[in-house]
């Protein structure tokens, strides 16, 4: 029996995966300059025995595309950007492991914070946090990534809890409050803010 190494992160068309000097290219891969690439959508697998590196591919019909609608946690945070690990997909659960980058920027003419700042008015500092549950659009599915706008009134943060003392917490315009301690937040929320957005993934979700 041929022993394998998987790797269960999702890997893109055109994503490098090994140097020739490492493995030769096997199943659903090729070759740029040394570099080992993915066919097509998967999960790449070691053949340490034939020393090779392939792609077992994923229906792509498990895959987002430019236009679908996406809900997940955040799970990363860096600068003005947000890495969101995809829960559910057009309202139907989705457990292939990918994550969507999404800009925290909120565009001019969306309805977001900068209209209010076009006529002069503070513009609040919106806060993000690690759990925060979001909503967003894909948009683009260039350079081996997911990119999603939480921009339109209908994206952003549908659901958090407060990150004092883990309490629920409701929305007040753009701000949340938490029903325990009080405290407040000023984030992008989705017009329907609340845990009932979660409510009704969990029955419809599957």
């Amino acid at each position: 029996m041929i022993k394998k190494k998987a790797n269960y992160d999702v890997i893109f068309p055109g994503e490098h995966l090994a140097f020739i000097e490492e493995f030769e290219s096997g199943k659903n891969t090729f070759v740029v300059d040394g570099s080992i690439r993915s066919l097509s959508f998967g999960k790449k697998e070691y053949d340490f025995k034939k020393r090779q590196v392939v792609i077992e591919r994923i229906k792509q019909a498990h895959f987002p595309k430019i236009g679908d609608v996406i809900v997940g946690y955040i799970e990363m945070l860096f600068g003005s950007m947000i890495s969101i690990r995809i829960l559910y997909l057009n309202n139907k659960k989705f457990s292939s492991g990918l994550s969507a980058i999404a800009s925290t920027r909120i565009a001019s003419g969306s309805g977001g914070w900068n209209s209010r700042r076009d006529r002069g008015e503070r513009r609040p500092k919106l806060v993000y946090r690690v759990g925060d549950i979001v909503r967003g659009r894909i948009f683009s599915l260039m350079n081996s990534s997911a990119h999603a706008t939480i921009n339109d009134k209908d994206f952003g943060v549908v659901y958090c809890i407060c990150y004092i003392c883990g309490g629920d917490t409701v929305k007040l315009n753009n701000t949340i409050k938490c029903i325990e301690c009080g405290m407040m937040e000023e984030k992008k929320l989705a017009v329907d803010f609340g845990k009932e957005v979660l409510l009704s993934l969990a029955t419809r979700g599957e």
